[in-house]
């Protein structure tokens, strides 16, 4: 499958035109992960957004502090995503560091990598792009935070 199939099918980028994804997919870069590679680590820089071509990702936050025997934190998983489904899309909204950290699942996993600036700057040049990607961007974040909230709800503490 092809970078603009694998654009055409996420969530993220859903309503712009042929011409537009065109334009979209001439930012990014395909990259193929094998299972158990990090993509991005929670509270790291980095304004990537990227686009889940085949495989899945796992997103996973820390838990409490790291214990004095590990050099690791605990990691929960909060979420997987498969392909059309996009991370990192928070890096556009606040240029903050990473919230989570995200892993590959799959062997063969491929992601589309966009950079932030780049996709903010056509965002500016052309306003129907930036609607239609931030309309997007919105409704996928309201989405995964009322998920989150309703898993915190019914486990009771995310114990």
């Amino acid at each position: 499958m092809s970078d603009r199939e694998s654009l055409c099918r996420s969530e993220m980028l859903a309503g712009l035109t042929s011409d537009q994804m065109e334009q979209v997919a001439a930012l990014g870069l395909e990259s193929e992960y094998r299972a158990g590679d990090v993509i991005v680590r929670e509270g790291e820089a980095s304004d990537e957004v990227y686009v889940v071509c085949q495989g899945m990702v796992e997103v996973l936050l820390t838990r409490g502090p790291v214990p004095p025997t590990s050099d690791s934190p605990k990691m929960t998983s909060v979420a997987e995503l498969g392909p059309g489904q996009s991370f990192g899309e928070m890096a556009l909204v606040d240029r903050g560091a990473r919230s989570a950290t995200v892993r590959c699942l799959e062997d063969g996993t491929r992601l589309f990598a966009i950079p932030g600036q780049a996709l903010l700057a056509l965002c500016d040049r052309d306003a129907q792009v930036g609607f239609v990607l931030m309309r997007n961007v919105a409704s996928d974040l309201s989405f995964k935070l009322r998920h989150r909230n309703l898993l915190v709800k019914i486990a009771g503490d995310w114990e």
